[in-house]
């Protein structure tokens, strides 16, 4: 049901604005969502109405809005922009095909990301043609804005952020270029992105300059934009960041969802199969691995199973899939008989 925001709706919203509610406490009292609460905000311009915390002004007062200023924005992404060479794209999807093919991007965790093993990933998508562009979450870090560095003030001066932006949309160029001007694209929100939103819980003056849908201009760039822990849903196969970790990850989804599932929040690649009732195709799910550096420092150098990976796709007509998760190694990998290597 959409929501009417009449003049007595405005009148309530502000005063709890005044007041110093939060989005979430608001949206409870008005029975409408914290998105709907933020684009209200938005909407009709009423910034001026949000009380800052106190934590919030001391904040502000870190940062540094000449060194935010968006007018070496190009530039600076044309430093950050990763160096191969790149041919220029003039693929168009081929009309007729009994199925469609996809690439499925994990936790390139932006601007930890591995280098070698996004290049070797960018190599191949100027040999195949894409119809799907899906990014499976955490494809920004955000580490800047966690809730690790909360009370880390010098930490969240906004510079690295915009900087680390930066990066992002360099990568996303990158894609672009190699895609079908008629390629469908899809942005899944992941836990990491889901910082920006509890970041803005507590300095809602920064509404617009730390989302990752509008400082990677997804909706411009053409991306579908899924929310953390959202199904999305293509035939036969469904995809979200990931919601369940532990020991069993991909067992875990498919006990729990019962659907044909691929995920990436665990940085591990598995494949599984879970039997289905009445004897029918066998429920699948994947663990599609990472694509960021597989020794970050918080992990303090402790053993972990991460592995460089992604997801080629086909979607058959019929709502069936064929799904491949190739292995990079050192930033190599082969596939149809090729080897993609990303250090040269």
């Amino acid at each position: 049901m959409a929501i009417i925001w009449n003049e007595d709706n405005k009148d309530i919203l502000i005063s709890y604005l005044r007041n110093g509610y939060s989005r979430k406490h608001i949206a409870v009292k008005m029975n409408m969502t914290p998105d709907a609460i933020a684009g209200a905000i938005r909407r009709y311009d009423l910034q001026d109405h949000v009380m800052h915390k106190p934590s919030t002004e001391k904040f502000l007062g870190n940062v540094d809005y000449d060194v935010l200023d968006d007018n070496n924005f190009d530039e600076a992404k044309l430093k950050a922009k990763l160096k191969w060479k790149i041919n220029k794209s003039r693929k168009l999807k081929t009309k007729g095909k009994p199925y469609e093919i996809g690439i499925c991007w994990s936790d390139c965790h932006i601007p930890h990301q591995n280098n070698p093993a996004v290049k070797a990933v960018l190599k191949l998508m100027d040999d195949i043609k894409f119809d799907k562009n899906i990014i499976t979450g955490d494809f920004m870090d955000l580490g800047c804005i966690g809730h690790w560095n909360k009370n880390k003030h010098k930490t969240l001066e906004m510079a690295r952020l915009k900087n680390d932006y930066i990066q992002g949309n360099a990568l996303l160029d990158e894609m672009d270029k190699r895609l079908p001007k008629d390629a469908e694209k899809f942005y899944l929100m992941g836990n990491h992105e889901v910082w920006a939103d509890n970041f803005l819980e507590e300095m809602p003056a920064l509404t617009g300059m730390v989302e990752p849908e509008t400082m990677l201009f997804l909706k411009e760039r053409g991306y579908q934009i899924s929310q953390y822990n959202e199904l999305v849903q293509f035939g036969r196969l469904f995809m979200t960041h990931g919601i369940y970790s532990g020991a069993n990850p991909t067992k875990k989804h498919l006990d729990e969802l019962k659907v044909n599932i691929l995920f990436s929040h665990t940085h591990t690649k598995e494949e599984r199969m879970s039997p289905s009732p009445a004897r029918k195709i066998a429920f699948s799910g994947y663990n599609i691995g990472c694509l960021c550096d597989l020794g970050p420092d918080y992990m303090r150098n402790r053993p972990n199973a991460w592995t460089h990976a992604f997801a080629v796709v086909y979607f058959f007509k019929n709502g069936y899939f064929d799904v491949k998760v190739p292995r990079i190694v050192e930033g190599r990998f082969i596939f149809n008989g090729k080897i993609y290597d990303g250090n040269v």
